[in-house]
């Protein structure tokens, strides 16, 4: 049988302990007199079958192992709307937006980098968008950046370009994937390294 220590504090306020560390198998670990509650084991914030932290407002957070993480849903739940997808301890989500704001605000993240692949990576709501793959502003069909006055940015890998610059570049990358210069083929056995003239 475990031997919990537990703490009330004058305030309403209670704490399990175990081995000197937070925790509790049977219920959270720390019960608020605010209604917040918070389940811990080992030490750290877990909970598997629901979220870590309730707090008394509607707020969820879940947590697995200390690390924010949760597969079947967003793993941080504000009560007034907004939700964000983690996995890890990472920003993370394969079908939709990582972070969904109550004001329509949205952000698409993978492995905790800003990055979506057939569209802009932040959408704002007053129609400003941005492009970004793997954490670095990106974008080879337009500017990565487009701005609600009608401004415009771009980028290709992070790296920003004058508009007639992108256009220059994006002209050679499409080049260089067409052309066969310095490719090797096999013909009877012999290989042969291709030259453009």
């Amino acid at each position: 049988m475990k031997e919990y220590t537990v703490k009330v504090y004058e305030n309403g306020d209670k704490e399990w302990c175990l081995n000197g560390q937070l925790h509790r198998e049977d219920g959270p670990a720390i019960e608020y007199a605010n209604g917040d509650k918070a389940w811990w084991v080992n030490g750290k914030l877990h909970r598997e079958d629901g979220p870590a932290i309730e707090y008394a407002n509607g707020d969820k957070y879940w947590y697995l192992n200390g690390k924010r993480h949760r597969e079947n849903g967003p793993a941080i739940e504000y009560s007034h709307g907004t939700k964000e997808w983690w996995i890890n301890d990472e920003l993370h989500r394969e079908d939709g937006p990582a972070v969904e704001r109550e004001s329509g605000y949205k952000e698409w993240y993978l492995n905790g980098h800003l990055h979506r692949e057939n569209g802009p990576a932040i959408e704002y709501t007053n129609g400003h968008k941005e492009w970004w793959v793997n954490g670095h502003l990106h974008r080879e069909d337009g500017p990565a950046i487009e701005g609600v006055n009608g401004y415009k940015y771009w980028y290709l890998n992070g790296k920003h370009y004058t508009e007639e610059e992108y256009k220059e570049e994006i002209s050679k990358r499409k080049n260089s994937k067409n052309s066969c210069n310095g490719k090797v083929v096999e013909i009877d056995g012999k290989k042969y390294r291709l030259v453009e003239e």
